[in-house]
């Protein structure tokens, strides 16, 4: 009844499009309780050059290519896009899969590891996108804070703009107001037009 642990050869499997992935799938297994005697009759065939080895013979003979083979016919209900964007289902289908053939063969499948890689022209191509599109991100972000310093140097020339008109206003004012105070002459404007200028003591 122990955990036996069993190592695949890695194979190619190919999507309902053409596209070529790789698994390389490691597993454990273990009998079924109560389905010893159904395990030796059934694989008799797979142990008698060594008893001892019946187990192993069994996750050669009989697991593995039932392992291989769900991911080979599972891969075929996927295109290559919805194979890459959907591995983690993948896997769940054919690791739920598996658990009803391991059964039916009197074995419990207690862990599964596809080991699923794509092409690796698919990977330069996804990294390539990836890139692609931090740049852009990069790029977006530097125009946004461009944009935003410009804005804000605007604001900041507007307000300063504002600030020395009200500032040249002000003082122009004060020195009007102290002329006034101190000449001798006043100067009035009677029409716009005429300025009338007379002695401080009028």
């Amino acid at each position: 009844m122990w955990e036996q642990r069993a190592d695949p050869p890695a194979v190619t499997i190919i999507t309902r499009d053409g596209g070529a992935f790789t698994v390389d799938p490691v597993f454990t297994f273990q009998p079924m309780r109560g389905k010893g005697v159904e395990i030796v009759f059934n694989y008799k065939h797979v142990g008698l050059a060594d008893p001892n080895k019946m187990m192993d013979n069994i996750g050669v003979q009989i697991l593995d290519p039932l392992v291989i083979n769900a991911y080979r016919e599972e891969a075929r209900n996927y295109s290559t896009d919805s194979l890459l964007t959907h591995m983690n289902i993948f896997e769940q289908h054919v690791e739920n899969r598996l658990k009803q053939e391991f059964e039916r063969k009197f074995f419990s499948i207690t862990s599964l590891s596809s080991g699923l890689k794509p092409p690796a022209s698919m990977i330069a191509a996804i990294e390539r996108r990836n890139n692609a599109i931090q740049q852009a991100e990069q790029v977006k972000n530097e125009l946004a804070v461009a944009k935003m310093e410009l804005e804000k140097a605007k604001i900041e020339a507007e307000a300063n703009k504002v600030r020395a008109q009200g500032l040249t206003q002000a003082v122009l004012m004060e020195k009007w107001i102290d002329a006034i105070k101190t000449t001798q002459n006043k100067v009035i404007i009677t029409d716009g037009k005429t300025p009338v200028i007379m002695g401080g003591n009028h």
